[in-house]
């Protein structure tokens, strides 16, 4: 029960975060790994989820108050209270996790279909690499063979692999 709080309040896993668009239409995906900077704590774990599913979040928290509050007050008073309701939570996302934010490390991987072949941009290697490192760090840490230091040591080894600054989209 205290995992499934954690993930529900944190995120599934501790390192970060991993975001896959479908494919759409165009044929075209995009695969985000996000890593939070080594020693990240809880708090800074929660206000960095809130941040990343707030967009969603926020938005059904709109329906469910236009659907509740919405017969019982003027139609215009509700919808300013939403929309300023919404940006008030972009805004409190984002002033909470200010510190952390120049810190994260990200590679995102565009995948689009050209004349029936697969093409890649961003370094997708490295991408899958870096899954798969945390994913079997995780399943150490899962089975009990890491403690929380050693958990940490190697997911700072394999954070300091990752390119600094902002988001790499390379062709």
């Amino acid at each position: 029960m205290v995992e499934f709080l954690r993930r529900l309040s944190e995120g599934d896993k501790l390192w970060g975060t991993v975001d896959v668009s479908p494919a759409n239409r165009s044929m075209w995906r995009r695969v985000r790994l996000t890593v939070y900077p080594p020693g990240t704590t809880s708090a800074e774990r929660r206000a960095l989820h809130f941040a990343h599913t707030w967009p969603i979040g926020g938005a059904i928290l709109g329906l469910v108050l236009m659907a509740t509050v919405g017969s019982a007050w003027p139609p215009v008073l509700v919808s300013v209270a939403i929309v300023a309701l919404y940006l008030a939570g972009f805004w409190f996302g984002a002033r909470l996790t200010r510190p952390l934010r120049n810190r994260i490390r990200s590679l995102s991987v565009v995948s689009v279909y050209v004349r029936g072949e697969l093409e890649e941009y961003g370094d997708a290697a490295l991408l899958r690499d870096t899954a798969a490192s945390f994913e079997q760090l995780d399943a150490r840490r899962r089975a009990g063979e890491l403690d929380p230091i050693h958990y940490e040591a190697q997911w700072a080894a394999i954070y300091d692999t990752l390119p600094s600054g902002k988001a790499v989209v390379r062709a």
